[in-house]
C-alpha cells in the first residue's frame, strides 16, 4: 500500500469513526454492586447508521483518571474494523453517497477490479468499516481499506483486524478509569516532621475496578464481550526527596473478603524525612498503586480469565505536597 494510499485510508476511517472515549456517569455512588452482566442492546436494524456498536459497561462510577500501564511499550489497538452494513445496505450507502462508480470502488477496495460493484448480495457475511479511535496512534494502523466485506468466522491480522475479543479487552484496558489512591498519612501532611516515619493507611478500602466492552450487531450476527477486570495489589510510597531514609517503600494490599487496605503502623518499612522542607516549600510525596489486570472473553468479570493476550499491570497515582518540619517532638 502506498502512503498515499495509506493516509487516504486512515483519513477515512477517522472521518466516519464514532468510537466516543466516553467517561463513566458519576450518577450514583461509586461501586456499582448490581448484576455484573451488563443489559443487552437492542438490535441494530438501521442499514444507514453510522455509530459505533461498541459500547460499555462500568463497575467504577466514582472521580479518578484514565489507567496508565505499566509497561510503557504496551498502547491499544490503533484501529479495527466492525460490521457496518448488509450487501443491500452497503449497495444503498454508496448510491447515496458516491456520484462516480470508480470513486466508490476505491472506497471498497475493488478499484484494482474490472467490472461493477461486487456487494456480495446474497452471500454469508457483512460489510465492516475501519474505526481509528485515537488520532495519535492512527498511524500505526496496518489496515488497508476502509471497508471489507467479512465472512463469518474470519480471524483478525494485523491487516484485517476484524474486531474480536481480544480487541475488545484491550479497548475495555483503554476506558478503565481508576480511583486515587485514597491514602491517610501519620503525621498529616502538612504536620510531618524529621525522623518521625510516615504511617500510611486508606481511608476507604479500594475493591476491584471491571469494564465490559462489547458489540451486539444483528444483520452481521456477531455478539461479542470482553471484559478487563482490575485488583489493587501494592501500594508504593516516594517521599519525593533524598532526604529521606528510606525514600521509597512498597507494601503489599491486604485483601478483606472483596475489598483491599493497608495499615504500615507496624510496617518495618516507612518512609522518614531526615531534613526538613524548605522555607514556605514542600516534598511532593506520590503513593502509586499497582492493579493486576487479566481479562476474560465474556460480559461476566468472574469468568475464566484469557491466557493470551497478557494485558500489563495498571497503575493510579496520586501526589501529596508535604510540608516537613524540624521539631522531632509529637504526640500521637
Amino acid at each position: 500500500m502506498t502512503p498515499a494510499r495509506a493516509g487516504f485510508v486512515v483519513a477515512a476511517a477517522l472521518a466516519w469513526s464514532a468510537l466516543a472515549l466516553c467517561p463513566p456517569s458519576s450518577a450514583g455512588g461509586p461501586w456499582d454492586n448490581s448484576d455484573p452482566t451488563p443489559p443487552s442492546r437492542p438490535a441494530d436494524t438501521a442499514p444507514d447508521s453510522l455509530t459505533s456498536h461498541v459500547s460499555f459497561a462500568y463497575s467504577y462510577h466514582g472521580s479518578g483518571s484514565r489507567m496508565t500501564s505499566s509497561n510503557t511499550s504496551w498502547s491499544p489497538p490503533a484501529c479495527w474494523y466492525e460490521p457496518e452494513y448488509s450487501a443491500d445496505g452497503m449497495e444503498k450507502y454508496l448510491h447515496d453517497n458516491y456520484v462516480a462508480e470508480h470513486i466508490a470502488k476505491e472506497v471498497i477496495g475493488q478499484d484494482q477490479d474490472p467490472g461493477g460493484i461486487n456487494y456480495h448480495t446474497g452471500e454469508k457475511g457483512a460489510w465492516w468499516q475501519l474505526k481509528t479511535p485515537d488520532l495519535d496512534t492512527a498511524q500505526n494502523c496496518n489496515a488497508q481499506h476502509s471497508w471489507l466485506w467479512v465472512k463469518p468466522g474470519t480471524p483478525a491480522t494485523p491487516e484485517v483486524p476484524v474486531i474480536d475479543p481480544a480487541t475488545l479487552a484491550q479497548d475495555a484496558y483503554n476506558h478503565t478509569v481508576l480511583p486515587a489512591p485514597p491514602i491517610t498519612l501519620r503525621p498529616a501532611p502538612e504536620n510531618q516532621l524529621v525522623n518521625v516515619d510516615t504511617q500510611v493507611t486508606f481511608d476507604q478500602p479500594l475493591t476491584r475496578v471491571w469494564v465490559t466492552a462489547r458489540i451486539d450487531n444483528a444483520l452481521a450476527d456477531v455478539h461479542i464481550a470482553a471484559t478487563t477486570v482490575a485488583v489493587p495489589t501494592q501500594l508504593r510510597i516516594d517521599a519525593g526527596t533524598d532526604y529521606a531514609d528510606p525514600r521509597t517503600c512498597t507494601y503489599d494490599l491486604t485483601p478483606k473478603g472483596a475489598s483491599y487496605s493497608v495499615d504500615t503502623r507496624n510496617d518495618a518499612c516507612n518512609v522518614t524525612y531526615r531534613k526538613a522542607s524548605p522555607a514556605g516549600g514542600s516534598y511532593p510525596l506520590t503513593a502509586s498503586i499497582v492493579w493486576k489486570v487479566t481479562w476474560t472473553p465474556s460480559a461476566n468479570p468472574d469468568g475464566p480469565p484469557a491466557a493470551a493476550p497478557k494485558l500489563p499491570d495498571g497503575q493510579s497515582v496520586m501526589t501529596s505536597q508535604v510540608t516537613v518540619q524540624e521539631n522531632q517532638a509529637v504526640n500521637r
